[in-house]
């Protein structure tokens, strides 16, 4: 059904008494709060801001004291309000006043919202909402009256009847595994009907089949999204668990597949990588969530079905965006960051993209999305495939990746014609790392007989500062901890203003570094190179390591090792 008669139906008379039926007067199971499972149950000051009238969400002042706020809010209040996913907040304060709080919160909202309205009862957000209150029940329910409890119930059971209907059809294909995780938390722990149980199951593990590669990655390419879905599986598994029914072998399979290449999304400060959206969850919050899936499979080296290629080494690590972009059901968060590549070192972040979070402003959303926003080479300003509201347009026609190793020595070697069509150029990527070099070496091609202007961009960290030296063609970085690194390139560099977006802190003032040029003859080649400096008796010099040399011309990948065991991309 289309949205418009969907809407009518649903609001409709004869729809009102469709979802009526005997209520539950109790919960056949009660999935694990929040404290069981291992994760913050909400914030205290949140908690009393609620109550005090001075609680914001999504940017806007929000006072429940009066009643529930208005329908006129903004899209993005209105969802965060409906989701509930701030109850946790009252819950944590753990007194009666908090208790009797948010029972006039179910009433109000209950008297506005409790039959079909099209925003407040979307699938999404009932999903979230059934979790919150479910996952609540005991610390802020359970203790009330009877009459209380009954109409609670009563408005989940019909809440849930309507999920059956729209959880499959009206929703997003990369908003199912929430939506299913809602509406079995519900079959789980309101109906308890072995058959219902069963049906939301095999939904959720036919969702499983299509959005979960088979090296464990989310089919998104998002780090962000990669741990939320691998989340929702665990608080799924937690529930089924709670409820005495049998979990899927699907479902344990899985969670052992996503935790592996979760882990090898993090850097070395413990959070995620930027690589199409998702934001930058808290590296606490990362961590409970692997320690909740009791999966001990460690990071792999490479992603092959997602693209990306990981080194860790001499305490750096370095992740790289090898892949093809996510087909068009799930696009809408994707970004334009072909061959991007993200780096740090003994617990700091380096070298990163731009980023960007699930509360980021439309705008910034889309300019964060965009080629430039990315540590990778740009051609005229253009993306290296059109980035559209809704998701990814035009698209590289083809993309490679291929990784050697020789005795610790780690090679890398992709590239992607994305500017091919409409520049005639396609461009190479070459990272090498060295088994005792404390470094990285680089080098970036664009092939084709074409002239046209281009810039590699390397985007730094906030906390990271950066001069340029008496050479032009070089820039010291110095990390929060002193560490100074040195960037070398065979043409002049630029220091530019950037960006950076933080979950909790939003939108960062930060530098990238700017190697710019013009493509002429059949290979423009621009060799770079990044080396921690060392400490020597008192003065600083590159560290060094038999065979290198401080001419970045020879720089680039050595020939000896394009042997057996490697091939050109």
């Amino acid at each position: 059904m289309n949205n418009g008669f969907s809407n009518s139906v649903f609001r409709s008379r004869l729809y009102k008494l469709a979802l009526m039926g005997r209520g539950p007067t109790t919960l056949a199971a009660l999935p694990p709060d929040s404290e069981e499972r291992g994760v913050a149950t909400g914030d205290a000051e949140s908690g009393r801001a609620i109550m005090n009238g001075g609680f914001t969400i999504a940017g806007e002042a929000v006072d429940f004291n009066t009643a529930w706020p208005s329908a006129a809010a903004a899209d993005q209040v209105q969802v965060a309000l409906h989701r509930f996913d701030w109850l946790g907040d009252l819950a944590v304060l753990d007194s009666i006043e908090a208790r009797r709080f948010a029972e006039f919160l179910f009433e109000s909202w209950d008297e506005r919202y409790g039959t079909y309205h099209e925003v407040s009862w979307r699938a999404d957000i009932l999903a979230a909402r059934m979790v919150n209150w479910l996952t609540q029940y005991a610390a802020l329910f359970e203790p009330a009256e009877a009459t209380f409890r009954i109409r609670l119930l009563d408005s989940i059971a019909r809440q849930l009847r309507h999920l059956r209907r729209v959880a499959s059809q009206e929703t997003a294909p990369m908003e199912r595994i929430e939506v299913l995780k809602g509406l079995i938390y519900g079959e789980a722990c309101v109906t308890s009907e072995t058959e219902r149980v069963r049906r939301s199951l095999t939904l959720l593990e036919a969702e499983l089949e299509r959005q979960v590669l088979p090296d464990g990655s989310h089919i998104s390419r998002s780090p962000g999204r990669q741990l939320a879905t691998l989340e929702a599986l665990i608080d799924i598994r937690a529930v089924l668990t709670a409820a005495s029914r049998e979990v899927p072998v699907a479902l344990r399979n899985t969670i052992d597949r996503m935790a592996p290449m979760t882990r090898f999304l993090r850097h070395s400060d413990g959070a995620l990588a930027c690589f199409n959206g998702g934001g930058r969850p808290n590296p606490t919050h990362v961590s409970r969530v692997l320690l909740r899936s009791d999966a001990q499979g460690r990071a792999p080296g490479r992603a092959p079905y997602a693209g990306f290629e990981r080194i860790d080494a001499n305490g750096m690590v370095l992740i790289l965006d090898g892949g093809t972009p996510p087909e068009d059901a799930f696009d809408e968060e994707a970004h334009a960051g072909l061959m991007s590549f993200e780096m740090s070192v003994d617990g700091q972040r380096l070298i990163v993209n731009c980023g960007a979070g699930a509360d980021t402003d439309a705008g910034w959303r889309q300019a964060l999305r965009t080629t430039a926003a990315h540590s990778t080479v740009i051609i005229d300003d253009r993306n290296s495939c059109e980035v559209t509201e809704t998701g990814l347009g035009r698209r590289p026609g083809a993309i490679d990746c291929d990784r050697g190793e020789i005795d610790g020595n780690i090679w890398i070697s992709s590239s992607h014609d994305g500017y091919e069509d409409r520049y005639g150029l396609t461009h190479r990527r070459r990272l090498y790392v060295g088994d005792e070099e404390p470094g990285l070496r680089g080098e970036d091609i664009l092939v084709g007989d074409r002239q046209h202007p281009f810039a590699v961009r390397f985007h730094l960290h906030p906390a990271v500062r950066a001069v340029i030296d008496g050479d032009p063609g070089s820039a010291t970085l110095t990390l929060p901890n002193g560490d100074r690194w040195r960037l070398r390139a065979d043409r002049p560099i630029a220091l530019e203003d950037s960006v950076y977006w933080e979950d909790g802190s939003g939108i960062e003032r930060s530098t990238q570094i700017v190697v710019r040029g013009e493509t002429k003859g059949a290979a423009t080649p621009v060799k770079w190179r990044l080396r921690q400096l060392a400490q020597t008796g008192g003065a600083e010099s590159e560290a060094e390591t038999p065979g290198t040399t401080e001419n970045v011309e020879k720089a680039d990948i050595p020939d000896d090792l394009l042997s057996p065991g490697f091939t050109k991309a």
